[in-house]
């Protein structure tokens, strides 16, 4: 975790943890990952956390005292820390309890950094509706892609028009509209690319293209650009 700053925190000060956040713990000698759910804390004492989905493949490597990772995404900002595994309990639930950490290191997700993806989208400008493409995103905007064929011919764009794209997105149920305005156009006989400013983008939505990108930057680094 370099380059990093520091947060030290006084006594009896709450950390950017909520009940129900997904996070991520990395172990010494386990290649993978390990995810998990913070279920509840006693500030200054403990974190308590559910046991990691993939419990079955590494209980071997999880005993009282072993150094742990943690790291998670609040509000478009990556926490982590180092902690130590106090105990397991296995009744009533499975749980793990953590050591309260005392130094946090955060670090912004950049608006401009862009993570490639392949959402299928409804894009509509003005009163023409298109198949497309999300190619990527970052935190403020996308890039859309369409293909022109003999049913759907490309729209008629400008800078500055409003746009409206319909999209699945990972990890949410249903399609989702975003607004945006097009900053930029790259346009041939049969394709067209814009690039798209977000306007009132919902935040559930704003928090899972930050999830996202942070995914893309910590297991896919040659993706971001």
């Amino acid at each position: 975790m370099k380059g990093n700053e520091l947060d030290f925190f006084e006594f009896g000060k709450r950390i950017c943890l909520e009940i129900g956040l997904p996070i991520q713990l990395k172990l010494e000698g386990v290649a993978f990952p390990l995810q998990s759910v913070l279920v509840g804390m006693e500030i200054d004492e403990y974190l308590i956390i559910k046991i990691p989905v993939q419990f079955a493949n590494i209980k071997h490597k999880l005993f009282p005292g072993i150094d742990i990772v943690v790291r998670y995404l609040y509000q478009g900002i990556v926490f982590g820390f180092q902690t130590k595994l106090i105990e397991i309990i296995s009744k009533p639930v499975k749980l793990l309890f953590l050591e309260y950490p005392r130094i946090i290191e955060h670090h912004e997700l950049r608006s401009h950094k862009r993570a490639q993806s392949i959402f299928p989208a409804t894009i509509r400008i003005k009163d023409k509706t298109n198949n497309g493409a999300i190619i990527d995103v970052s935190k403020n905007g996308c890039r859309c892609h369409m293909l022109s064929s003999r049913s759907e011919h490309l729209p008629p764009v400008q800078i500055d028009d409003e746009i409206s794209i319909m999209c699945k997105f990972p990890g949410v149920e249903g399609d989702h509209e975003v607004l945006g305005k097009i900053r930029n156009i790259k346009k041939s006989r049969n394709e067209l690319i814009v690039g798209i400013e977000f306007l009132k983008l919902e935040l559930e939505i704003h928090d899972l293209i930050s999830q996202y990108i942070y995914a893309v930057e910590e297991f896919a680094p040659s993706a971001l650009k």
